[in-house]
């Protein structure tokens, strides 16, 4: 009976520990150096959008992934001012290997700035 009590006791501490290391893995962030193509900004509406794709042809799978992943999702720019900004990032069907940045205005970008991505983890 002891030593039921000991490997559930055992289970019990543990397991917040085996929590914390699933969760530092999975909050990893990939960091993807892109260009932006085109920058429009809606003083009224107080919306920027950016049309991107990856800065070199060696992250183009990358990006792609990460467009297929998080589209929908929230992710961060570093602007031109260096400071990271939140913007919420689709994938463009149309276009193939294209992003579509939305973020409040003004834009941290002008046209064909480049600039970092940094995508959450899974």
């Amino acid at each position: 009976m002891k030593r039921k009590w000991l490997g559930f006791a055992i289970l019990v501490l543990l397991t917040p520990a085996l929590a914390i290391g699933q969760s530092e893995q999975h909050l990893a962030s990939v960091t993807i150096a892109c260009r932006a193509l085109e920058v429009h900004t809606d003083p009224q509406l107080k919306v920027a959008v950016i049309v991107f794709h990856q800065r070199s042809q060696e992250q183009s799978s990358e990006l792609a992934a990460a467009l297929r992943e998080h589209s929908g999702q929230m992710v961060e720019i570093q602007g031109d001012d260096g400071t990271w900004h939140t913007a919420r990032m689709e994938r463009l069907k149309s276009c193939f290997g294209r992003g579509l940045l939305m973020l409040a205005a003004p834009s941290p970008l002008a046209e064909h700035s480049q600039f970092l991505l940094r995508v959450p983890g899974r």
